[in-house]
Formats: C-alpha cells, sequence, structure tokens
C-alpha cells in the first residue's frame, strides 16, 4: 500500500515538472481557430478537420492541439494514427492521456493502456489499495473520470483481474448511472451488482449531475483556454443537455465582461411562454409553451413536436426572452439593432456595436400577439421605439440611433448587459429574482427528466439481470412488460429473442429477430444467434437471405461472417464454413461466440484438437461462455472420457442452471458410466424444467428400454411421436421395444416407418435391426449410446 502512494506521488511530481517546464514560454495567438475544427468534426468533415488541426499544431505545439489532432484521426477511424501522436509526446493533460489510453485498448495493447492510466503503478494495485487508487483517478480526471473506470475496468476484466474490474465497474455507475455497459459487464461476467438496479439507476441529489451529463463549468488549463477558443465555450449548444442548451442559449462564457451581478435566464417549460429571438436579422419566431411534448413517464425526455421549431433554436447565439402575461398594448419592444455577430457572443466582444440599429425586426401575427415583459426589456438595446400610426402596413417604426455614441474600432470595457443593467438599477433586483427562480425550475425539470430515463433504465437492468442468469421465462416476461414504445425496439426485441435462444425455443426465437430486422434493418448485434435458430430449425432461404443483408450491411462485423458460416454449415460445406468463422475470427479477435461456431465445424469433421483449442480460447475470452465447456465435455464424450465430460458438462450447468439440453448430455455420460439411477434422476429434473424437451425423452425412453422397463419405454416414445412426429430415430426405438415385447408386426411397422422416413439409410442400425441375419443383434442398444445431438436436426 505505500509503495503504490510513494509510485503515485513520483509519477505526479514528474508530471507536474513537465507542466511547469511547457508553461515557461507564453503563448502567442493560434492562426487557426479550434472552433473552426471542431466545426468540420461536427459536420464529418474529418479530412478538413485533420488538415486545419496540423496547421495549429505546426504553430501551437501544446496538449490541447495534440489532443485536437488525434482526435480528428481516432473519429475518422484511424486510432493507430492517434496513437502514434500521443505516444511520440510528452503529454500533461489528463484528456490526452485518456485518448492515448483508448487507442491502445482499440489496438490491443492493454498493459500500455493500463500503464497510462495508472501511471506505472498498476501492478502494485491489490484489493487492499483499489479504493484508494480508485478515488485518485476520480481525483484526476474530474467529470470525464466514470468513463476513465470504465476503460480499467475493460482492462482489467481482460487481465482476469474480476475483484478489481467489479469494483471499477460500481464505481463508474455510482458516478454516473448512464453507462449501460459497466451495467452490462457485471451482468454478463456472472457477477452480482451491488447495490441492485433499483438502487444502481438513481440520482438522489444533483451531485453528480455534472459527470452523468457533462458539465461546461470547467474551462480548460491549457494555453488556448487563454484565447476562449476551447470547444467547451465554442459549442456549448451542441454538447449540452435539453435543458442546459436553453440555458447556454442566454448565457456568454465564463470569460466575457458580462457583469458578475446578473444570472444567465433559465427558461420554465411549465409555466411560462419563452421567446427565441434570433440576433441575426431573420425574424422573430415565437414558441409557446404547446411546442413541447409533455413528459413521456416510459422515458422522460421532452422532444419537439414540431420539425419546424428546431430551426429556431439551432443558432449558436440566441437571446431567451421570458415572457408573462400577454396583452395587445402598444408598448412593444424589441431588439433593435444587429451586427455581423451577435451583440452577446461568447467572447464578449462587443467592436460591431456602433452598427447595431441598421434593420428592423417584426413579430409574426397571431391570435396571441403581444408585448414584451419589462423585465425582459434589461438584455435588449436601449434603444426606444415609437409606433408608426401613418402606416397601417407598417407596425413599428425605425428605431432610433442609440444615444450614447461609440467610437469605431473600440471595444468598451463594460459589456451591453452591465451597461444597460447600471441604467435601470431598479429593475436589477426584479431580473435576478425571476432568473433564481426560472433556474431552479430548470434544474428541477432537468431532474424530473433524468429520474425518468433512470426509470426506465431500472426496468431494463431488472430484466437484463434475470437473462444474464439464465431466468429467461422471468427476463421474457420483464421485457414485455416495458412501455410499447421501448418493447417495438431492436434491443428489447433482440434480448427476448436470445432469452428463446438459450432455451431451445427456436422458432419463437426467429419470430422476435425477423421483428428486429423488420424495425431496425441495420442492426448486426445477436445475429449470430438468429442464424443459429435458423440452422437448428433447417430454415435454408431464410439464412441464405440473412446472410446476404448482413453481408451487404457490413462486411466488417464479426457477426456477419458467423452467419455466413452457418449459412453454409448448414448446406453441409463444413470447410467453407471454418474459412468464414475464422474471418470472423479475424475481424474480432476478441469475440467467443465465433471460437464456439469454429468449434463445433472442427468437432463435426473430427478435428477434434482444433476443436478443443478453439472452445478453450472463447472461454478464456468469456469464463461464463456455457456453449464452450458443453463444446469441451462433447469432445471428451466423443474420446470416452466420460468422467472428464461429465465434470465439463456440470461446470456449463453451474452456469446456465435451466439447460435442460445440458442435463440430458449428463444423463447420457452417466448412463454411459453405468449409472442408468443417477442418469434417469438427472433426467427428471431436465423434464420437471422443460416438460416436453424431445432429447431428454428420448434418452429417458432408451434408458427404460436397456433396464427393461418397457411399458415405460413405450409411453415415453408415444408422447415423442406427437411432438417430433417425424423423426426416425424415434420410430427406430419404438420398433426394438416392440421387438423385445414379441410384437414382430408393431416392430416392423416402425421399422418401416423409420426407413421411410431416412431413405438414404444415414442410420446403419434400421437396417440391422430388420435384417435378422446381421451379426449384430438388433437387441443390442450398445450403439445407440454413440447418438449425435445434431443428427436430430430440430428437436436437438
Amino acid at each position: 500500500m505505500i509503495q503504490f502512494h510513494l509510485h503515485r506521488m513520483f509519477y505526479k511530481m514528474m508530471t507536474l515538472w513537465q507542466h511547469l517546464k511547457q508553461k515557461k514560454t507564453a503563448p502567442s495567438p493560434p492562426v487557426v481557430s479550434p472552433a473552426a475544427i471542431w466545426h468540420c468534426l461536427n459536420h464529418y468533415a474529418y479530412s478538413d478537420a485533420i488538415f486545419l488541426a496540423e496547421r495549429l499544431c505546426a504553430e501551437f505545439d501544446s496538449d490541447e492541439s495534440i489532443f485536437l489532432l488525434a482526435t480528428c484521426y481516432y473519429r475518422s477511424g484511424k486510432p493507430s494514427q492517434a496513437y502514434t501522436i500521443l505516444s511520440g509526446k510528452k503529454i500533461v493533460s489528463e484528456k490526452c492521456k485518456f485518448l492515448l489510453a483508448r487507442c491502445c485498448v482499440d489496438l490491443h495493447k492493454l498493459s500500455e493502456a493500463e500503464t497510462v492510466l495508472t501511471g506505472n503503478v498498476g501492478d502494485l494495485i491489490s484489493s487492499s489499495s483499489c479504493s484508494s487508487f480508485i478515488e485518485t483517478i476520480i481525483s484526476d480526471y474530474g467529470d470525464s473520470s466514470p468513463f476513465a473506470l470504465q476503460l480499467i475496468s475493460h482492462i482489467w476484466w481482460r487481465s482476469e483481474r474480476s475483484h478489481l474490474a467489479a469494483e471499477a465497474c460500481r464505481k463508474a455507475l455510482y458516478l454516473n448511472p448512464f453507462l449501460w455497459q459497466s451495467f452490462q459487464d457485471l451482468c454478463d461476467r456472472g457477477v452480482k451488482p451491488d447495490p441492485e438496479p433499483t438502487k444502481i439507476f438513481k440520482v438522489d441529489n444533483l451531485d453528480n449531475f455534472n459527470k452523468c451529463l457533462g458539465s461546461n463549468s470547467h474551462v480548460n488549463s491549457t494555453p488556448l483556454s487563454t484565447y476562449n477558443l476551447s470547444y467547451e465555450s465554442v459549442n456549448t449548444f451542441n454538447s449540452s443537455t435539453p435543458a442546459q442548451k436553453m440555458v447556454n442559449m442566454s448565457v456568454p462564457s465564463s470569460n466575457s465582461s458580462i457583469s458578475s451581478g446578473i444570472q444567465p435566464f433559465t427558461p420554465d417549460m411549465n409555466n411560462a411562454k419563452a421567446i427565441f429571438v434570433r440576433p441575426i436579422g431573420r425574424k422573430v419566431k415565437v414558441i409557446n409553451e404547446n411546442a413541447y411534448s409533455p413528459l413521456t413517464p416510459s422515458f422522460g425526455v421532452f422532444p419537439l413536436e414540431n420539425s419546424d421549431n428546431l430551426s429556431v433554436c439551432s443558432s449558436q447565439s440566441m437571446v431567451l426572452v421570458p415572457s408573462a402575461t400577454l396583452n395587445e398594448t402598444n408598448d412593444q419592444k424589441f431588439i433593435s439593432k444587429r451586427s455581423s455577430k451577435p451583440v452577446f457572443s461568447q467572447s464578449g466582444n462587443t467592436s460591431n456595436i456602433n452598427n447595431l440599429g441598421t434593420q428592423q425586426i417584426t413579430m409574426p401575427s397571431s391570435p396571441m400577439s403581444h408585448v414584451v415583459r419589462r423585465s425582459s426589456r434589461i438584455i435588449t438595446n436601449n434603444c426606444s421605439v415609437k409606433e408608426n400610426t401613418k402606416s397601417p402596413n407598417k407596425k413599428f417604426a425605425s428605431p432610433k440611433s442609440a444615444t450614447r455614441k461609440i467610437k469605431s474600432g473600440l471595444i468598451p470595457k463594460k459589456s451591453v448587459f452591465a451597461d444597460i443593467t447600471e441604467r435601470h438599477p431598479k429593475e436589477r433586483g426584479v431580473v435576478e429574482v425571476e432568473t433564481l427562480t426560472l433556474a431552479q425550475q430548470a434544474l428541477n425539470l432537468q431532474k424530473k427528466t433524468t429520474e425518468g430515463l433512470l426509470s426506465l433504465l431500472r426496468d431494463i437492468g431488472i430484466a437484463y439481470l434475470q437473462l444474464s442468469k439464465f431466468n429467461c421465462k422471468k427476463a421474457i416476461q420483464l421485457f414485455q412488460s416495458l412501455p410499447p414504445r421501448q418493447y417495438k425496439t431492436g434491443f428489447v426485441l433482440s434480448m427476448i429473442g436470445k432469452a428463446y435462444c438459450e432455451q431451445s425455443d427456436y422458432l419463437q426465437s426467429i419470430k422476435y429477430f425477423s421483428e428486429v430486422k423488420e424495425h431496425e434493418p441495420y442492426r448486426d448485434t445477436l445475429m449470430e444467434l438468429y442464424s443459429t435458430s435458423l440452422w437448428h430449425q433447417q430454415k435454408e432461404v431464410a439464412l441464405s437471405a440473412l446472410a446476404q443483408d448482413m453481408t451487404a450491411l457490413d462486411r466488417n462485423s464479426s457477426s456477419t461472417w458467423c452467419v455466413v458460416g452457418n449459412c453454409f454449415s448448414l448446406q453441409k460445406e463444413h470447410q467453407t464454413a471454418i474459412k468464414y468463422f475464422q474471418r470472423a475470427i479475424q475481424v474480432n479477435p476478441d469475440f467467443p461466440y465465433a471460437y464456439a461456431l469454429l468449434g463445433n465445424e472442427y468437432l463435426v469433421t473430427e478435428e477434434l484438437e482444433k476443436a478443443i483449442t478453439c472452445f478453450q480460447k472463447a472461454v478464456k475470452l468469456d469464463p461464463r461462455h456455457y456453449k464452450s465447456w458443453y463444446g469441451i465435455g462433447a469432445i471428451y464424450q466423443k474420446q470416452e472420457r466420460y468422467e472428464l465430460a461429465e465434470m465439463h458438462y456440470k461446470r456449463a450447468l453451474r452456469i446456465n442452471h435451466s439447460s435442460a439440453l445440458i442435463m440430458c448430455h449428463i444423463a447420457v455420460v452417466q448412463n454411459s458410466m453405468d449409472k442408468p439411477d443417477q442418469a434417469l434422476h438427472t433426467l427428471h429434473i431436465a423434464l420437471t424444467l422443460e416438460p416436453k424437451h424431445p432429447m431428454c425423452k428420448y434418452q429417458r425412453a432408451q434408458i427404460y428400454s436397456k433396464l427393461g422397463k418397457l411399458p415405460e419405454a413405450l409411453y415415453e416414445l408415444e408422447e415423442l411421436k406427437e411432438i417430433v412426429p417425424k423423426e426416425s430415430l424415434v420410430y427406430f426405438l419404438t420398433g426394438k421395444v416392440h421387438k423385445k415385447l414379441g410384437n414382430i408386426h408393431l416392430a416392423l411397422m416402425n421399422f418401416n416407418r423409420a426407413t421411410d422416413l431416412d431413405p438414404k439409410g444415414a442410420s446403419n442400425q434400421i437396417k440391422e435391426a430388420i435384417d435378422p441375419t446381421n451379426n449384430q443383434s438388433p437387441l443390442d442398444d450398445s450403439d445407440d449410446k454413440t447418438f449425435d445431438p445434431k443428427a436430430a436436426g430440430s428437436w436437438s
């Protein structure tokens, strides 16, 4: 513990020394505005952003410019270039370190990513020092700390330090309950979320809002912030939450010369009407409270129902004017003059204020024509406007020029806000009171909106937790109880399809996955499970169509090549399927399901060593991937190493405790080890979970036949014929039981039915049972233990 703190202290001292060394020379103004670079990034013009960022780095070498250039490369899909840029410099700022670590993770340089985040003390972190390290991350990274913790937890999961990773995930969720991936990681790894989802997705107060929703309160300490050109100050409208956007529209930057006595206006969305004024010469557009849809209980957001209103809010600089009770008096006041830049700009530059008053702004006529309250006129220019009674067509006359003259080219020491406030000292108190009230109402609205979203996350989180525990029936009920708008989404429908696939109910799984493709044809998540369900149901045409759609959608997705591999596997082209499963692994080496599918193909082609290697890689990536543990057990069962097979089957069953299929194979192995009583007990438990599971009923009938309990065997087989009426092996076993009972006529009838269902004679046992001259007696059940579940096709 002491060694950990000493290493951390030494690392911080070195970082501070580099920072002080970098600040020795005073910076010169940049030739390229970072705002222009961010503007290109926001419009996906990555090549232009990179070009401008390179010009900025050439003139201004700092952490800020390096971060901007690396961000341009990273967002354009080039993490290698971003990594080279950041790793070649002695970076100081935490955001540069975070981006470098993100690049390292994408490039599978996990050890280096951990070194960047932990400061060369990653190997010293233990369970006792984990909490202290997490607090250090929170202190260093500020509002970005939840994302830094999420990133370090990913590294720790991969390096098999589950206890540390779980602690980092829990803390990240505590700081920011919107980080769904952290909650999903805990569930997928079998770690119980602590506390429960009902307490995780909850904000008791507003203390964590900065880490949850972002904050514009922090100002960069890098030299570029001196010129008020940082992205946070220039692009606050695009980066804020809905309620913050409306506040930011009327709030200049913290570096402007606005008097500290004036508080920003904040709209009341519930009780007050608001006028959004665009001070760029366009007509003023009025938006009343009906422009906003009510809060939906399921989600808690307030989208704009009318798309026309979006254009009013799209300007970077706006003035938000709250209005009170409206009347039709002639006391009309408005923003009188404009310039090439908005008056209340982020930078506080009012050099063009003498150009105000060149154009008149008109108000649209409506049944609710009105005036703006006197308190709201404080934020406008102090220009008087008289009503023009001579002309009936013009409601307003041109405003007079401002009485206070300002020399051209000079910047006043005080802002227009401060100047107006000094002229109206009596009304300043009214503004402050109204501003505080409106700000409190906006915060309350923001909290209600957040609570609505968190309520939805709680419901989804509870359902997902049940699915991760393989309580599939309960999970399906919870997902289906979600509000209709959320239920009819690709994520929820795919979760239900996954739950049915885990239950081996492939028809229902296909139904829900097909709805996913109908609602969201762009979704590729879990499409590999959709293809597996189609494979089990032998739906070759549908699987081929899905493979074509996925290939056209995204050839760089591992799910795409898993679908294609399953398509060729269904067509018995196993070597081609192996090639495509290998391609899926090449696209994403961290995809355990691709390894499991490849292992299954190797198992079919009798390449057992390659198969067991694939399954082992899958369980190394995901220790809870029960299908890979099941695959290893199948290999040992094929090698007649029944003890090892039973051990791996039980390992899979501990993960998915409700799988009747795994229990069935445990029973087969127990029967092979001459433990028929244990096998029957296992099958009884499996059939309690799934009373109509065909594999379990077939194996129980086979054990009854072996023990001489022929009536019980016939009862199971007759029920099985109703479940799978076209399965040849069922009729074959029925014929063998009737032959034991001496019912030769019924035995031949069932053998003939089995032959009709399997005309190619895929099962030699049928011919051997019918031909009495065959060396092997049809009463011998020893070869039944080689039953391959894949041969059962639709009922495996």
